[in-house]
């Protein structure tokens, strides 16, 4: 449990995992509940079991879990934490085979993402595309064989919005409209966050991949506004002009024919063709997918919503 004053931690805005983050890793491992001061300072760390009213997260037992039964499995004894990339995601290895293999291990500690995380595994392991970070294992705790999280294929070389120095390819984005499509109108799913930071570019094979489906849902379950078009808008532009301000824009308010019909984009990052070629591939493909779903006016918007 995280204490401190409104201010700092307003209520409905989970800003206690923010503070949480910094300072996990100085915690002892029977902490329960911390307090922080108006500038998110540390004022005491409890060890108390009393002083945590959190609620403990339900773990399903494997073998209760018939939708998981195809799936490879680890024991989380057998993995080793290599880095902390964010809140319930570790970059850990494990040997297999006498090899090592880093991979990403994903999970939840709050009962309030258990759900999300474990709707995640589901979407992940039934996922079959070349442009979509490949499921690895489900993690079982070694005591119950309780499912905690799943693993994914480690990409290196970090996300586009870390690697602006690379030179950014037209087939990248004729890949990343693929998958798009792939999801959105073949599996009937959408990722509702598609951005740089959720691209990589796989140094094996030289493909763009999507991931963190944390926000991901079915088609009938989503937010309009969310929808996966206006993300990939967002994403090119975002790419070449290097102006992350349109992420500051509320994901309530976003205009992609704005940005569409802008007569330039300054070009600050480094293309294998003319900015031409790239834009007329985004307008074409979302042109299509406007006709795909009935209308100009619903742009973006998938077949049956």
């Amino acid at each position: 449990m995280v204490s401190g004053p409104k201010k700092l931690l307003p209520p409905e805005e989970e800003k206690e995992i923010v503070v949480l983050e910094r300072y996990i890793n100085q915690l002892p491992h029977n902490a329960h509940a911390i307090t922080v001061d108006d500038n998110g300072l540390l004022v005491s760390v409890s060890t108390n079991p009393e002083d945590d009213p959190t609620l403990i997260p339900y773990y399903a037992r494997y073998s209760d879990a018939p939708s998981l039964q195809g799936c490879l499995t680890i024991r989380l004894s057998s993995l080793t934490e290599l880095d902390r990339l964010g809140p319930g995601v570790d970059f850990v290895s494990y040997i297999d085979r006498a090899a090592t293999q880093k991979v990403v291990f994903k999970y939840s500690m709050i009962v309030q993402w258990t759900q999300q995380i474990w709707k995640e595994m589901h979407l992940a392991k039934s996922f079959r595309h070349p442009n979509l970070v490949p499921f690895d294992r489900v993690v079982i705790d070694d005591v119950e064989s309780r499912v905690l999280g799943f693993t994914t294929t480690y990409i290196p070389g970090g996300t586009l919005d870390q690697k602006r120095n690379r030179v950014f390819l037209f087939e990248w984005l004729q890949q990343l409209t693929a998958v798009v499509h792939y999801l959105n109108l073949e599996l009937g799913v959408v990722h509702q966050d598609i951005a740089p930071r959720n691209l990589l570019i796989d140094p094996t094979t030289n493909k763009i991949l999507l991931f963190d489906f944390d926000r991901a849902a079915p088609v009938s379950h989503t937010v309009p506004v969310r929808n996966d078009v206006t993300g990939v808008i967002f994403t090119l532009c975002e790419i070449i002009t290097e102006d992350g301000h349109l992420r500051e824009v509320p994901f309530t308010e976003p205009d992609p024919q704005q940005v569409q019909s802008l007569e330039q984009w300054p070009v600050r990052c480094k293309l294998d063709s003319d900015v031409a070629r790239f834009r007329k591939h985004l307008n074409d493909w979302v042109r299509q997918r406007t006709y795909a779903s009935h209308g100009p006016d619903q742009i973006g918007a998938m077949p049956n919503e």
